[in-house]
C-alpha cells in the first residue's frame, strides 16, 4: 500500500522520517517541521487509515513495510507513541534503510501484562475500541486529551489536537487496526538487537509511557541515550518544541 507523505526542508540535508501517533496524521509535525527544515530533509508520513492514507492491510509488519516504502533509501526514523513501535520494527525488519532511531514516548510493549508493569491498561484500550463504534468523535477526542494532560499549556494543545482531528478525521478501519497493533505488539526481545544509534525521549509527566520504562528501554539498546524532558507529558515535541527540535537536529546531523 502506498502511504501519503509530505517532503520539505533542505534537500541536501540528512533525511528524517516523522511517524505520528494513533488517531492523528503527519500534520501533527507541521510546527516542529518549520524548525527542522533549516538543516534536515523532512518526510512526514500518514500511517494507514490516517490523514491522506487509505487503510490498507492490517498488522504491524504490513504497516512497517508501507512506512519504509514511503521513506528515502536511508533515513533517521522518528516515531511517536504508536509511530514509535512502527519505527522500532522498521529498524529491525529493514536495518539497511534506518540510519538512526528516535523513539518519543514509546514503549516496546504499550500495554501492561503480568510480565510488564508499564504502559496502558488493556481494559482502557478495549474501552476505546468499543467507544469508536458508539461515539467516534468523542472517543477520539477523549483519547487525544489524555495524551497532553500535565503538559504546560495543555488547554491550548488540546484545542490544536481537536482542530487537526476535525479537519481530517481518520478512518475507523485505520483506528481499529492501530489499536490492534497497540494491543498485540511486544518488541522487548528485539531491543538488544537494535544496531542503529538511538535517541529515546520521554516526558517526565507522561501517564501513558512512563519515563522509567523508557529509560529501561534505552538501557536494552546497545547504542542508545535517553532524554527525560522536564515538565513534559506524552507530547514533548508540542510543549517543548524548540529544545526538542534542537536535540533531534543535533542527533540526525551528527549521524550524517
Amino acid at each position: 500500500m502506498a502511504l501519503a507523505a509530505v517532503h520539505s526542508g533542505l534537500a541536501s540535508g540528512p533525511a528524517l522520517v516523522l511517524v505520528h501517533g494513533w488517531g492523528l496524521s503527519g500534520r501533527i509535525w507541521d510546527s516542529l517541521t518549520l524548525r527542522l527544515d533549516k538543516s534536515l530533509s523532512v518526510i512526514r508520513v500518514d500511517l494507514p487509515g490516517h490523514g491522506d492514507s487509505a487503510p490498507g492491510p492490517a498488522g504491524l509488519n504490513n504497516w512497517t513495510d508501507a512506512l519504509v516504502e514511503a521513506a528515502p533509501a536511508e533515513a533517521v526514523f522518528l516515531g511517536w507513541s504508536l509511530g514509535g513501535l512502527i519505527a522500532l520494527q522498521a529498524a529491525r525488519r529493514h536495518p539497511e534503510r534506518v540510519r538512526g532511531l528516535i523513539l518519543v514516548d514509546t514503549l516496546p510493549r504499550m500495554l501492561r501484562s503480568d510480565s510488564w508493569q508499564w504502559g496502558m491498561k488493556p481494559a482502557a484500550v478495549q474501552a476505546t475500541a468499543r467507544g469508536l463504534e458508539a461515539d467516534f468523535v468523542s472517543t477520539l477526542q477523549e483519547f487525544l486529551t489524555q495524551q497532553v494532560l500535565g503538559e504546560p499549556g495543555a488547554r491550548h494543545l488540546v484545542r490544536g489536537l481537536q482542530n487537526q482531528l476535525l479537519s481530517r478525521p481518520p478512518a475507523v478501519d485505520g483506528l481499529m487496526r492501530g489499536l490492534d497493533i497497540l494491543h498485540e505488539a511486544d518488541l522487548r526481545a528485539e531491543l538488544p538487537h537494535v544496531a542503529q544509534p538511538s535517541l529515546l525521549i520521554g516526558g517526565e509527566r507522561d501517564r501513558m509511557c512512563h519515563p522509567d520504562a523508557m529509560e529501561w528501554t534505552a538501557r536494552q539498546i546497545p547504542d542508545a541515550r535517553f532524554w527525560r524532558v522536564s515538565r513534559a507529558a506524552h507530547a514533548p515535541f508540542l510543549s517543548h518544541e524548540k529544545s526538542f527540535a534542537e536535540r533531534v537536529a543535533a542527533f540526525a546531523t551528527t549521524l550524517d
